[in-house]
């Protein structure tokens, strides 16, 4: 089975289609931990003291709750394990092309000031133009070299 999604990055203004491939069952282990973590009851722990690494804690303060703990020792490692057995590749494009393609995967946080990624807007613009002019080209590359 094959999943894709797309990701940018919007500092450096780059973007990349991710293709997944694994058995089927593998997604679906994948989602249904997740699920089960994100749903499974955060009880605090109780305050009894421990010792970790030479220093004094309470289990509250060093584990967390039931939640962090089925997390930590049985959410990651299953995640973890599905994860060495899907197969990623990532396919590079120009930042404009998939924002154009695909407008609902790049809404912006607006994590970053106008003038702090200025310069990498400029460079990711000039690049992408390059793309598309080369883009073109090549849609229409049959046509052109019967013209030869």
């Amino acid at each position: 089975m094959t999943r894709w999604s797309i990701a940018q990055n919007d500092y450096y203004f780059t973007s990349f289609i991710v293709l997944e491939n694994a058995p089927w069952y593998i997604f679906l282990l994948q989602t249904c931990i997740q699920h089960i973590c994100s749903w499974f009851p955060r009880i605090p722990l109780p305050p009894k003291k421990i010792i970790r690494d030479g220093h004094e804690y309470t289990a509250r303060d060093y584990y967390g709750t039931t939640q962090d703990l089925f997390h930590v020792y049985v959410c990651a490692p299953i995640f973890c394990w599905c994860d060495d057995r899907i197969k990623t590749e990532f396919i590079d494009f120009p930042y404009q092309l998939l924002e154009d393609k695909f407008p609902e995967y790049f809404k912006s946080d607006d994590l970053f000031t106008e003038e702090e990624v200025k310069e990498n807007r400029e460079y990711s613009e000039r690049i992408g133009k390059l793309f598309n002019i080369t883009y073109e080209k090549l849609k229409n590359i049959t046509s052109d070299r019967r013209k030869v």
